[in-house]
């Protein structure tokens, strides 16, 4: 793969964990349920991307396709 899609999954995986922090932030300070099941929703939501792209790193690490 070309450095640049490496680089992109890179970033997305960055601004994911950042997400994750300010949802994780966003529940502390929630002041009712429906609020802390929307940001409960959406750290799952990108959980489950970050797996996604860690998956995509291993199989692009598998045919030496990751720098």
């Amino acid at each position: 793969m070309s450095k640049e899609f490496n680089n992109n999954i890179r970033k997305a995986i960055e601004y994911l964990d950042e997400a994750v922090s300010l949802c994780k932030k966003g529940l502390e300070d929630a002041n009712d349920d429906s609020c802390r099941a929307m940001y409960t929703m959406m750290t799952q939501d990108y959980r489950k991307h970050l797996r996604i792209l860690h998956k995509e790193i291993e199989k692009h690490k598998e045919k030496n396709k990751w720098d």
